[in-house]
């Protein structure tokens, strides 16, 4: 098991590093000079040449690199342009919105996703069955801004029974707290609800073939106690490992979620870092995004080496 973790340890270092490249490598090659985009208009060279030795922009690219992960050693992110503050310090202050609407997301898609999986399962080609995979097929094929927007429209703007943006204030209500959540956690998880309704249906209708579903009920076990006990306790395997990844996925791919409804979370300040070239900030929120993704899948990896022993050997886990 300690060599299983070792390399799974090794293969996140290997993914943190790539991706810090990479995003390092395209922020370099963007047209246009950083420090005179940042500096005042009218300054003189002297003032742009500081601006380029204070954020190591007058260094080559490898040099300036190698700078940056000795400084993410010492848990040194750097200082934002925009902000004229330590990256940390503004992670420390978004991170927790992002975290709290990716967990209402959450809740969301279990209750949803997993329950009209589930009804689609057990009511195969009936009214529901039908309603339920047209419903996650349009969702899918729906991007999320858009449904975003529709929801202002008619949520918001139309009925006015939420707000239409924005994050609670200090000294809310849980109620009222909870209001500013519903919009953009509903439009967050919509996607990931639809493919955990199919993902659940499918893993529900493939556990009720198996043989000891079907030896279950030959001894007389009621519909309800085979399909709740037996099959929907294994065939939501397959689910509650999606849901670990996609929690981290959720706290990443919410950029455009923040964007629309205005939330101060990691997303909102990634936009505007990279609209503003703050190429300080834009690494400093992948990193720490990166690193939420790769751990949440590193943990689920662990815990299915746990639970099949196959999986931390290198055997496939399918049963022949």
């Amino acid at each position: 098991m300690l060599v299983f973790v070792l390399r799974r340890l090794y293969q996140t270092l290997i993914v943190v590093l790539g991706v810090v490249v990479l995003i390092s490598f395209l922020l370099a090659i963007i047209p246009g000079d950083v420090a005179r985009m940042r500096a005042p208009k009218g300054s003189s060279e002297e003032v742009l040449e500081n601006i380029r030795k204070k954020f190591y922009l007058d260094k080559p690219f490898f040099t300036r690199l190698g700078i940056y992960l000795r400084n993410i050693l010492k848990l040194d992110l750097g200082e934002s342009f925009t902000y004229k503050r330590s990256v940390w310090s503004i992670i420390k202050e978004s991170l927790p919105w992002s975290v709290k609407l990716a967990l209402v997301a959450e809740v969301i898609i279990i209750i949803f996703g997993i329950l009209a999986g589930v009804i689609s399962a057990v009511s195969r080609y009936s009214f529901w069955d039908v309603l339920v995979t047209i419903s996650t097929s349009v969702l899918v094929a729906m991007p999320i801004y858009w449904i975003g927007r529709l929801m202002q429209l008619f949520f918001a703007q139309w009925l006015g029974w939420f707000p239409n943006s924005g994050a609670p204030p200090p000294g809310t209500g849980f109620w009222g707290g909870l209001s500013y959540y519903i919009m953009p956690a509903t439009a967050l998880a919509a996607v990931s609800t639809a493919y955990v309704a199919r993902l659940a249906r499918s893993s529900m209708l493939e556990v009720m073939r198996q043989d000891y579903i079907q030896t279950a009920r030959a001894k007389g076990l009621s519909n309800r106690r085979v399909t709740y006990k037996h099959a929907l306790r294994n065939g939501l395997i397959p689910v509650v490992t999606y849901l670990g990844i996609d929690f981290g996925v959720l706290i990443g791919a919410a950029v455009l979620t923040e964007m629309i409804f205005n939330w101060p979370g990691v997303g909102h300040k990634l936009y505007f870092a990279v609209i503003q070239r703050d190429h300080t900030m834009v690494l400093g929120l992948v990193f720490v995004l990166v690193i939420i993704v790769v751990f949440i899948n590193l943990l689920v990896d662990i815990s299915y080496a746990f639970l099949d022993p196959r999986i931390r050997l290198g055997e496939s886990p399918e049963v022949t």
